[in-house]
């Protein structure tokens, strides 16, 4: 287990490994909700999922080989939970043009601007906010959760190919066909801009 940068095991006492794990939880519960919550777009439901992930984590806590960071390792229980409730559901997110702006090379950010804008100028952000939300939303899953590990989590490729399961080429294809597919949807709005 990696825990402050070292790989460790699982302690083999109950009072070491409660202890251990409880350090594994302080560190990572606002990663886990930060996550759960962009994707659901629900703060009660992100609050759950964060409670079972790390039920499941420390359930699986003796069994992790510490081959990838902690956090990755709760990005991963974490997506797989969610993954298995939203089949036949449509997920909600949390996300905002802040995807677009790395083309232009500015750093994404959850913080509001400011000074905060005039009403009809606020009215309009709500409403881009809403357009794109939905285009999102009509995203393949998996291209959402990418998008959101890398732009909101701030995750290397290598980090999301190990939190999804899949390959980093997978992943590159992945955001590749999120951007595309946004790009077009959007392009007819992104005329006014």
């Amino acid at each position: 287990m990696k825990v402050g940068g070292k790989a460790q095991e699982a302690p083999k006492d109950a009072a070491a490994y409660s202890e251990a794990f409880r350090k594994i939880f302080e560190e990572n519960k606002g990663l886990i909700y930060a996550l759960s919550f962009r994707l659901l777009g629900n703060r009660q439901e992100a609050e759950n999922l964060t409670q079972e992930a790390f039920l499941t984590a420390y359930k699986s806590y003796p069994h992790f080989r510490g081959e990838s960071k902690v956090s990755t390792w709760l990005y991963r229980i974490a997506i797989n939970l969610i993954n298995h409730e939203s089949r036949g559901k449509k997920l909600k997110k949390l996300l905002s043009l802040d995807f677009l702006s790395e083309e232009s090379g500015r750093t994404p950010t959850m913080e509001p601007a400011s000074p905060r804008p005039s009403p009809p100028a606020e009215l309009e952000n709500e409403e881009t906010t809403r357009l794109v939300q939905r285009s999102i939303r009509s995203l393949p899953g998996r291209q959402r959760i990418a998008i959101t590990l890398q732009f909101y989590e701030g995750l290397a490729y290598e980090e999301i190919a190990s939190a999804m399961g899949i390959s980093h080429a997978s992943v590159e294809s992945l955001l590749f066909r999120a951007k595309q597919s946004l790009a077009k949807r959007l392009a007819p709005y992104l005329m006014d801009f």
